[in-house]
């Protein structure tokens, strides 16, 4: 029997200091090398979410391109460049106060208007401390 996926994520574990700054940059791109397409056909960037879930898959940090976001959800700490399909995570020392251990996360990059969804990035999520 043939098996397909079509699961895009690639999975990259991170490690991560607490209460240091979190700098992330992200490139995508298809296998060809050439960006991957994060604009809208109405040429808007799409959204781009990153969230870190404890073992109960609830979210205890998340960051995002977006504005307007609940607690624990950091707003616009995401920037995005549509063009060269760049991904930036850039938070300050103030918000990786979680405790230390190991959780999960997800990249994510979204487009309502287009009803696009595409998990780009898996993983484990180390904290550490001293």
């Amino acid at each position: 029997m043939a098996k397909l996926s079509v699961d895009i994520a690639k999975k990259y574990d991170l490690t991560v200091r607490r209460n240091d700054s979190f700098y992330l940059k992200v490139v995508l791109s298809n296998e060809d090398g050439t960006a991957y397409n994060i604009t809208s056909q109405a040429g808007v960037a799409y959204q781009a979410d990153f969230k870190i879930y404890n073992s109960n898959d609830e979210v205890i940090l998340g960051f995002s391109s977006a504005s307007g976001q609940n607690s624990p959800i950091i707003d616009s700490s995401i920037s995005v460049t549509k063009e060269t399909a760049t991904l930036v995570i850039s938070t300050t020392a103030n918000n990786m106060g979680i405790y230390t251990g190991s959780y999960k996360y997800k990249l994510v990059v979204s487009e309502s208007t287009d009803n696009e969804t595409n998990t780009v990035m898996v993983g484990k999520f180390k904290i550490i401390d001293i």
